[in-house]
């Protein structure tokens, strides 16, 4: 499969160097303390962080958001670790000695993927 044409053009009509287009938009879920939607081409993912409290964090991919419709188990090992390297650069920005025994909840769905 040729992933750049003969004149020199990704699949998506972009050029080899150039970036996909990219925008976000804060306050996307009105009951989360912080939430956001980003796209990147046709990469769309949706955050949403409730608290403070203790980090905690959950990673998922929406079963449509890929070409697959194989149903990935809830907490597959790719997900898992995702989750854990978001926990940990939120803890290591985020004061929490500042609030002991609280928790802060921080949700990210793929909604769609695209590379």
């Amino acid at each position: 499969m040729e992933f750049i044409s003969p004149e020199g053009l990704r699949l998506d009509g972009r050029r080899p160097m150039e970036m996909r287009q990219l925008r976000a938009e804060i306050g996307a879920v009105s009951k989360a303390d912080g939430s956001a939607v980003f796209e990147m081409g046709n990469t769309k993912v949706i955050a949403a962080v409730y608290g403070p409290r203790e980090v905690r964090c959950e990673y998922t991919m929406a079963n449509f958001s890929t070409g697959d419709r194989v149903r990935k188990p809830k907490g597959d090992r790719r997900s898992t670790e995702i989750s854990m390297v978001i926990r940990q650069t939120m803890e290591a920005c985020i004061l929490t000695n500042l609030m002991p025994r609280s928790q802060i909840d921080i949700f990210v769905q793929v909604l769609q993927a695209d590379g």
